[in-house]
């Protein structure tokens, strides 16, 4: 699991056609809808990850997905779970090779389920694909991030997304929740190859192999994402804003 980096984060957002960033904060980018899932994105990309801005459009077609084997562990699945409360809801984790991260997984007997064919459609009829793969035990805390794989090598990928960016920021970590600290650490240790960095008595910091961001798990009275940390190049002064239940906390370069 050594090539996993942060790929993207899942904050699901009600009415997001009206929606815009307090001060515009970040220039958001029409994604597409998911047909399979009846949920539609808008996009804001920063340096070395992108803000996946996700609501709902056929809430009948996502409640009778989320029954399913398959649907119960999708990205938008913890929508329902959690009644349409807004907020993160999940993290993907990039990969270059899908397939060998699926044998390796279960080689451990990891449960998983997929590679996943998915694919959005724009405004214009271009369609962008990828394939997913889920961490299918029952037995979590919190939502275990996904899997993603673009249907294109990185280089093409990125000389897409490079105008796109928003490079004065960045994300530096991810904040969770968790009533059972020591069992979550203990998941993510097996099931990402995450080393801790920081171990107190009321938060563990982890962090992927090949990637600076860290997760930082604090004890809590409920499980969940709560916060996003990231920098911004351009303030001299830290600031926080919760936007639909979820908290930035953004530090200065």
């Amino acid at each position: 699991m050594q090539d996993l980096k942060l790929d993207h984060i899942v904050h699901y957002v009600q009415q997001l056609d009206n929606f815009k960033f307090p001060g515009n904060l970040f220039t958001l980018y029409q994604g597409g809808k998911h047909d399979q899932l009846g949920t539609y994105n808008r996009l804001a990309y920063l340096n070395n990850a992108y803000i996946e801005l996700l609501d709902i459009y056929k809430p009948e077609k996502l409640q009778k997905i989320v029954k399913s084997e398959e649907g119960r562990v999708s990205f938008p699945s913890k929508i329902v779970q959690d009644q349409y409360k807004q907020g993160l809801k999940t993290i993907a984790f990039q990969t270059q090779d899908i397939t060998k991260l699926k044998e390796k997984l279960e080689a451990q007997n990891i449960d998983v389920i997929g590679p996943v064919e998915m694919e959005r459609e724009n405004t214009k009829g271009e369609k962008t694909t990828w394939r997913l793969l889920y961490i299918a035990d029952p037995d979590y805390r919190v939502k275990p991030p996904f899997f993603i794989q673009w249907n294109e090598n990185i280089e093409t990928r990125e000389e897409k997304l490079i105008s796109l960016r928003q490079n004065a920021f960045s994300i530096k970590g991810i904040e969770i929740n968790s009533t059972e600290r020591t069992h979550t650490v203990e998941k993510w240790q097996q099931w990402f190859g995450m080393e801790v960095v920081n171990d107190t008595e009321t938060f563990t910091t982890l962090k992927l192999k090949n990637d600076d961001i860290v997760y930082r798990i604090y004890d809590g009275e409920y499980s969940g994402y709560k916060a996003v940390t990231l920098k911004d190049d351009n303030t001299t002064s830290p600031y926080t804003l919760i936007i639909r239940g979820l908290k930035y906390k953004v530090e200065a370069d």
